[in-house]
């Protein structure tokens, strides 16, 4: 039986290493289906000079695959477990998350309110109206007080209002996203 990688140019196209993994018959789904999956365990990209797979790779990722060579470990699991320390992560980075789901209005009259904390209007906070502030008071960022000499109702931040905003600001590292 002949290696039909080994007839390939250096870098070849998925086409031709679809042929000569799995054959003619087989080769459009290969392209479609397998190379993107494979891709996420370490399968060789495309390099844009040569606009081709490095063929060497692409046989070095099948014998470790394969189990072909013990050194070269890119399917194979390793035995252990790695779920849990990602979990954490994946938590962990959950909890910095903005969690509120403000939008852009709310979101900008709330750090307002909390950098400018005398403010407690929505006349006083630019581009806000009384219903900006009612939203921001459903999600718990505000809290909703008495009226003013003037007849307008006033706002509080609240604890919660203030965490969202830095977790905004931890999330977008310190870059105003407004």
């Amino acid at each position: 039986m002949t290696d039909l990688l080994s007839k390939l140019p250096l870098f070849a196209t998925d086409r031709e290493i679809a042929v000569a993994v799995v054959g003619k018959e087989r080769a459009a789904m290969y392209v479609k289906v397998v190379i993107p999956m494979l891709e996420r365990q370490g399968f060789p990209r495309i390099d844009p000079l040569h606009d081709g797979r490095p063929t060497l790779l692409v046989r070095r990722f099948y014998d470790g695959y394969l189990g072909i060579t013990a050194g070269f470990q890119v399917a194979a699991p390793d035995g252990e477990d790695k779920l849990s320390e990602w979990k954490g992560r994946q938590q962990r980075r959950n909890e910095r998350r903005p969690q509120l789901g403000l939008n852009a209005r709310c979101l900008g009259a709330l750090r307002y309110m909390v950098e400018h904390p005398d403010v407690r209007t929505s006349v006083e906070v630019p581009r806000a109206t009384d219903f900006t502030m009612k939203e921001l008071a459903g999600k718990g960022a505000l809290k909703e007080g008495s009226k003013d000499p003037h007849g307008d109702r006033t706002w509080t931040v609240t604890d919660a209002g203030r965490e969202e905003m830095a977790r905004v600001n931890d999330w977008h590292g310190g870059r105003r996203r407004l």
